[in-house]
């Protein structure tokens, strides 16, 4: 079994100089663009993208995808997928919910990921096969059914008050009796469930970028992501969407966004 020494090590000196990146930017005057989606993106966002692409092209030449910039489009074989700032919007309003996350995809399948949160010093990583860790500490998913737990739903308060589909979610997962947290930061909010905070996770327009490394992150703590279907996701395309639990209580998330099933 491929152990990945060498992909891990360089991922994870990665995560570290991105946040020292991040940490610089912080609350300061930052080089702000508005992108198609008028999502932002910052001088730090493509400064860290573009280490990225240097550092993996010189020491294993494959291809990154990366948010901002990529060397190669989504496909099979060996892909790193790079989200440099994951909640850039709290990066700008000086909230300390923004993450490096930096994941290897091999014929599609998250195999090896690293998301690093610069402001708390928590580095998180898996390797398939090798369980999940943060700071070098094993963690888990929570044992908590969806009834009185916590579960994140969109970063957004405008998409759940004006889009029909997010507010019927939240009808759903409140008819279930499961509080919801709503802020900017999807690694955030995915590295919480790895870690037993958060019994769940629901976002219809989260991308590939967001989840490529914490995806085996979540499976290797003993949680689940799949599409709104109960599939698992394929990181070799393009997608949106995605449903993380803890395990127990995928089910009943699932069924609380059914309705993303059928307009996908």
């Amino acid at each position: 079994m491929h152990t990945y020494v060498a992909e891990l090590l360089t991922a994870k000196e990665l995560a570290h100089q991105a946040g020292d990146i991040m940490r610089i930017h912080f609350n300061s005057e930052l080089a702000i663009v508005r992108k198609g989606d008028d999502s932002p993106v910052t001088k730090a966002d493509i400064e860290i993208n573009h280490m990225v692409i240097e550092t993996i092209q010189e020491k294993f030449g494959d291809t990154v995808v990366g948010e901002e910039e990529s060397t190669g489009e989504y496909g099979m074989g060996r892909r790193w997928i790079c989200d440099p700032i994951d909640g850039t919007r709290a990066f700008t309003w000086g909230l300390p919910t923004a993450m490096f996350s930096l994941g290897l995809a091999i014929d599609g399948v998250s195999t090896l990921g690293v998301a690093y949160d610069p402001f708390l010093d928590q580095l998180y990583e898996s390797v398939t096969g090798s369980g999940s860790f943060c700071n070098g500490k094993p963690i888990h998913v929570s044992s908590a059914t969806l009834a009185g737990s916590t579960v994140a739903v969109s970063g957004s308060p405008e998409k759940i008050l004006t889009n029909p589909a997010q507010a019927k979610l939240v009808q759903n997962l409140t008819s279930k009796a499961a509080r919801l947290a709503c802020f900017s930061g999807s690694v955030y909010r995915a590295c919480l469930v790895a870690r037993g905070k958060l019994s769940g996770y629901v976002e219809q327009d989260i991308n590939t970028h967001d989840l490529a490394a914490v995806d085996i992150i979540i499976r290797e703590a003993g949680g689940m992501i799949t599409d709104f279907d109960g599939k698992p996701l394929d990181y070799s395309k393009r997608f949106k969407g995605a449903v993380i639990s803890n395990g127990v209580s995928h089910k009943d998330l699932l069924e609380c966004a059914a309705h993303y099933a059928i307009k996908n």
